[in-house]
């Protein structure tokens, strides 16, 4: 083969490469967005006004900074304070600890792969606790090309990824914003894109064209005051009937809905009665919302009933009991 032809060749077998890439690429993308858009999406509602259940923790237990689900009675609730891990019984409301070995970092996130534990800490590993959660099966993984703070992390079923919420950057006009990133379980690989990102701007215009009530308070900037949204993204969840995925602000006592290309679908505000300092969330696999409240003189664990619509209204249902 002479230096022309190797050249032809080298050329020939570089272009095919980047094709084969991009078609995977291309089918990876086309494979979420299918997933996506075939869910087969439940019609129901939440009647936050009215939650089928409010327990106070028993006493000297610190509030849970983040919570997942362990079973359809058991949480698994982590104090980030302390980096310490709880089970909480839901139906007897007692808690015991969880996890006794030290795993060497601080935990600031927790979720749930099926029945696997999944812990994330601030030296930025992922570590996966299976069944019977002991020393022995542990795995740990890095998350080598993470450039963020990741203030929430929940599990996507039928995507099989992890979602990472990240903190609020740089406020913008007075607005804040914040991405969500995807970490995929099946290549262990973090997406160097954001998913999609939230912004406080499209939240608060959002609210504005559907007469809902969006909360403000006071912020200062260069000197000038404004008043706008202080939409601060502190958990997030995936509800497992309708494939949307739920972000909760505790700082404003908000909640807001995306689809799963990031388009608002729906907002409200939480009744500050109930939900005094609103911290962690979670969903039931029968759709039922638990939401812990980091209140230090009362600490409780909410549970709201997924009411399911078997009539569609105005064809998506209610939800939020509106």
């Amino acid at each position: 083969m002479n230096k022309k032809q190797y050249f032809f060749s080298f050329v020939l077998a570089t272009m095919s490469f980047i094709a084969a890439r991009s078609l995977q690429k291309a089918g990876v993308e086309n494979y979420y967005v299918k997933k996506a858009t075939n869910f087969q999406k439940e019609d129901g509602y939440f009647d936050l006004q009215h939650p089928n259940s409010v327990r106070t923790l028993p006493m000297g237990v610190q509030p849970f900074s983040d919570v997942t689900l362990l079973d359809s009675t058991h949480l698994i609730g982590l104090n980030q304070e302390s980096g310490s891990l709880f089970v909480y019984d839901m139906d007897a409301n007692s808690v015991s600890p969880f996890l006794p070995w030290d795993l060497g970092s601080k935990i600031c996130n927790i979720s749930t792969v099926d029945s696997t534990l999944l812990l994330v800490d601030d030296a930025k590993h992922i570590h996966f606790l299976s069944a019977p959660y002991d020393a022995a099966s542990l795995t740990t993984l890095n998350l080598e090309n993470e450039q963020f703070e990741a203030v929430s992390v929940c599990f996507h079923q039928e995507s099989h990824r992890l979602f990472l919420m990240t903190s609020n950057e740089e406020r913008t006009e007075g607005y804040s914003s914040s991405s969500v990133y995807a970490y995929n379980l099946n290549q262990r690989k973090l997406n160097a894109q954001p998913l999609f990102s939230i912004s406080g701007e499209d939240i608060e215009a959002f609210a504005i064209q559907n007469n809902l009530i969006a909360p403000h308070s006071d912020l200062s900037i260069a000197d000038d005051t404004l008043e706008t949204m202080n939409f601060t993204p502190s958990a997030i969840a995936v509800h497992p009937k309708t494939n949307e995925i739920y972000v909760l602000s505790r700082a404003d006592h908000s909640l807001v809905v995306f689809n799963q290309f990031g388009e608002i679908v729906n907002f409200t505000s939480l009744d500050k009665t109930t939900f005094s300092d609103p911290s962690a969330m979670t969903f039931k696999k029968n759709g039922d919302l638990v939401i812990t409240d980091g209140n230090l003189m009362n600490p409780t664990v909410i549970q709201v009933k997924w009411n399911k619509l078997f009539q569609s209204k105005a064809g998506h249902g209610l939800i939020f009991g509106r």
